[in-house]
């Protein structure tokens, strides 16, 4: 039994699905949700299923285990942090003098937040030929055939008149991109989409994956040459899957994620690297290589001509225990580990809830879009410097600022920013950086050659014709030019007392964007929520929500801002904050989340603010949950440690299916709580 898991699926709701699953031939022990065996025949296969269970039954002591500590090491930061707040009752909460947990031992002598004590040997990174070059990485779910052919071809996504010198450069630089095929953050993990984007992983290694579109009369083929190299993102060690349950208990989602795509890929060594989120430190590292090596063990049993130590691992750095430990982690990984990237938005978002009780802490907002310049860097630089004993991959985090079609000062406001984004992570010496759409892909490609061009041969025409091609307008090209052609922003050294706070971005003073309390960054928080929850519930784990920049004429242009689950993360916990502390009443919180509701209740578009996820069709169903949701993820006293624990119950047939979701939510899962919806006309 994993008891961590009763948060997010609670024993009556277990017991529910247990009692609702078929049986697994010859696996008394295993049940898997009703028809999933009879419509995706090619996966779920009684030989599939018996690896996941082999593995499981081996690795569930040891992952509760890590969980159990994960908790009590939860349990003891919030101690020390509640326990600080006299003796900094009259320290500046910027102050070297100012008490946080960093560097705290429990009483088994670890110190669970900040960097160990000592020195250790480095195991070097074996890097796969096929890995070489720069990480541009594209990243979206595989969940269709049509989505996972575009991800694939995106080397091939050439923009409407691309400039030649774009052309160039990316032909001359010979690299293709990565595509990080999400299966956590940016999909909601109904079961269905789940093992259809197995199959369609399976199609693209081994180059039959197809689509033919007959209503639009369409063909979708994967091209011929400079595809993508698809990376699969699993879920982390917290996730349950109520789908599929041995002795009546949910069998974790990543162990079921990595052993079903393992075995359907056992034989394609490309297959077998992988992005993992949300780890903590070395202990939880240990754990996944422990499961990973008896998974390619039983493998190896199934399959003899197998070859040991095929898999290989990208670890997603976005959690403030982690960043300290990449070194240890990237040692307990061994040989497995390839290298890492740092996710920033559940980075703050872990960070914030880090610092939870802490009255004086605040998240650096989210309508600040220089987030990565002036707040990451402390963390992408530990990153490389981590990294380089290693010879490991050292890449960047997400640019998810779209432009609106047939808009061309969105265009420019957006493309200014993702340049920016990019050199700002090329000068702290990283290997790549995601991005959230096709159209980035090209450019990104060109702006790492030109960039490469410019630092290694101190040529910079190359990289200033692309500029001048991608921001032509001269009143915004001036700055980014200084920009790109500037220093890096200040930072702290390591011998700085405020550096490891620096790294955590928890060092800063009040944002000189917009204050975290103020009621429009406060609604702008609500109401980005709100749609992206929305759209969660109706299946869909991401979505581009309209937003504003300012751009260097002082114009608010509009743009579209791409959501996942770990925005809205981090949205909820910057609200969060405001209303517990007190820097936002519970009246005022009330007054604007209602305001927000209604807005987009009654489609009320406006000039200056538009909806994306309208209160119509399927939507319309979800809404009124989603404002439960999001309600509750804001305020209560005691918030849910990841908003999925609220929301993964949601994604079950048994309660999507029901004449009710909400109500047999409720019964089931206790964790929820019923606000008045009387004034929702």
């Amino acid at each position: 039994m994993i008891s961590y898991y009763h948060a997010f699926l609670s024993p009556s709701l277990t017991s529910l699905l247990w009692k609702d699953a078929e049986p697994v031939p010859n696996l008394p022990k295993m049940r898997v949700n009703k028809g999933l065996q009879q419509s995706y025949p090619d996966i779920e296969t009684p030989e599939a299923l018996n690896f996941v269970a082999d593995v499981y039954v081996a690795m569930r002591d040891q992952l509760n285990a890590v969980l159990e500590q994960r908790q009590t090491d939860r349990d003891f930061l919030d101690h020390q942090t509640q326990s600080y707040q006299s003796s900094n009752q009259d320290v500046d909460f910027h102050s070297p003098a100012y008490h946080t947990a960093i560097g705290d031992s429990d009483s088994q002598g670890r110190i669970v937040l900040g960097p160990q004590n000592g020195s250790l040997t480095p195991k070097p990174v074996e890097l796969p030929a096929f890995l070489e070059g720069p990480q541009v990485t594209l990243f979206g779910p595989p969940d269709t055939v049509k989505m996972s052919i575009n991800a694939m071809n995106s080397f091939h996504h050439q923009l409407p008149n691309e400039a030649p010198i774009v052309s160039r450069l990316v032909e001359e630089a010979g690299h293709v991109p990565r595509w990080g095929a999400d299966n956590e953050d940016s999909k909601t993990p109904i079961i269905g989409d789940f093992i259809s984007a197995c199959s369609n992983l399976v199609g693209c290694f081994d180059r039959t994956l197809k689509l033919d579109d007959d209503i639009r009369g369409k063909k979708y083929r994967l091209k011929d040459s400079h595809l993508a190299i698809p990376i699969k993102r699993i879920p982390g060690l917290a996730l349950p899957n109520g789908n599929h349950l041995w002795d009546e208990e949910p069998i974790p989602f990543h162990i079921y994620d990595f052993c079903m795509h393992l075995f359907h890929n056992w034989n394609k060594p490309e297959a077998l690297v992988f992005y993992v989120p949300k780890l903590e430190n070395e202990e939880e590292a240990a754990y996944l290589h422990d499961m990973i090596r008896y998974a390619e063990q039983a493998m190896q049993q199934r399959e003899p001509s197998y070859e040991l130590g095929q898999v290989g691992l990208f670890i997603v750095f976005e959690n403030p225990r982690a960043i300290f430990r990449i070194q240890e982690m990237a040692n307990a990984l061994h040989p497995y580990f390839i290298g890492g990237s740092l996710g920033w938005h559940d980075f703050l978002a872990s960070t914030a809830r880090l610092f939870k009780h802490d009255a004086n802490y605040r998240i650096p907002v989210k309508a600040d879009p220089n987030i990565v310049i002036n707040h990451i860097k402390e963390s992408h630089l530990i990153l490389r410097r981590s990294l380089d004993p290693f010879n490991g991959v050292a890449i960047g985090g997400m640019y998810g600022t779209l432009y609106e079609d047939g808009n061309p000062k969105s265009m420019e406001v957006s493309m200014v920013g993702y340049i920016k984004d990019v050199i700002t992570q090329m000068k702290r010496q990283l290997d790549g950086f995601w991005v959230a759409h096709p159209n980035f892909v090209r450019i990104g490609l060109a702006l790492v050659e030109a960039h490469r061009r410019y630092s290694e041969d101190n040529d910079n025409s190359d990289l200033k014709e692309l500029i001048a091609v991608l921001v032509p307008n001269p009143v915004e090209q001036a700055p980014l030019l200084d920009f790109v052609f500037g220093p890096d922003i200040d930072g702290l050294e390591e011998n700085d007392p405020m550096y490891h706070r620096g790294v955590l971005a928890a060092d800063m003073k009040v944002s000189d964007v917009i204050a975290n309390d103020d009621e429009v960054e406060v609604r702008y928080n609500i109401f980005q929520a709100l749609q992206y929850v929305a759209d969660w519930l109706c299946g869909r784990g991401c979505v581009a929500l309209p937003a504003k920049l300012t751009n260097q004429s002082g114009e608010e242009i509009f743009v579209r801002i791409m959501d996942d689950l770990a925005t809205t993360e981090r949205s909820r916990w910057e609200v969060w904050a405001e209303v517990h502390h007190g820097r936002v009443s519970m009246d005022d919180f009330n007054e604007w989340f209602q305001k927000e509701v209604q807005f987009i209740k009654d489609n009320q578009d406006q000039d200056n603010k538009k909806i994306q996820v309208r209160w119509e069709g399927s939507a319309a169903e979800w809404y009124p949950i989603a404002v439960q949701l999001v309600h509750q993820m804001m305020t209560d006293d005691n918030p849910v440690e990841f908003v999925s624990e609220l929301l993964l119950p949601f994604s079950l047939s048994q309660i999507r299916d029901s004449a009710n979701p909400w109500e047999l939510a409720q019964t089931l899962h206790p964790r929820y709580k019923q606000i008045d919806l009387s004034w929702l006309h």
